[in-house]
């Protein structure tokens, strides 16, 4: 991973999470949840790959008729948590920077999303 492009998607995916996956939106959700699906998927990276396929889950359940929260919650962790373990693997910088602070925002969603609605 490399400074330009792909931190600029990070940082915009950062920016859309802050406020929250309810702020953010069904519609802002699977716009988000799309791109980084094709562009994970295109990585060739294992690690990458796996959390594209975890993306794929998450677009599933909420395009079904009746997401369960609890579903969403446990693959917002489970997306964060995968997250945090690439940023692991990265060189210091803005980029490893910007991944552990998506990997946490993540989790912090994963544990705070309202349970049922």
């Amino acid at each position: 991973m490399t400074d330009g492009p792909l931190e600029h998607d990070l940082e915009l995916t950062v920016s859309a999470l802050k406020e929250g996956v309810l702020d953010l939106g069904l519609p802002g959700g699977l716009v988000e949840i799309r791109r980084w699906e094709g562009r994970l998927a295109a990585s060739g990276a294992p690690a990458l790959v796996e959390i594209g396929g975890a993306l794929a889950e998450l677009r599933g359940e909420l395009e079904s008729d009746a997401p369960d929260t609890a579903a969403v919650a446990a693959l917002l962790l489970n997306l964060g948590r995968r997250t945090l373990a690439v940023g692991e693997s990265l060189d210091q910088g803005a980029t490893r920077r910007a991944v552990f602070e998506l990997g946490n925002l993540l989790v912090r969603e994963g544990e705070t999303l309202p349970k049922a609605q």
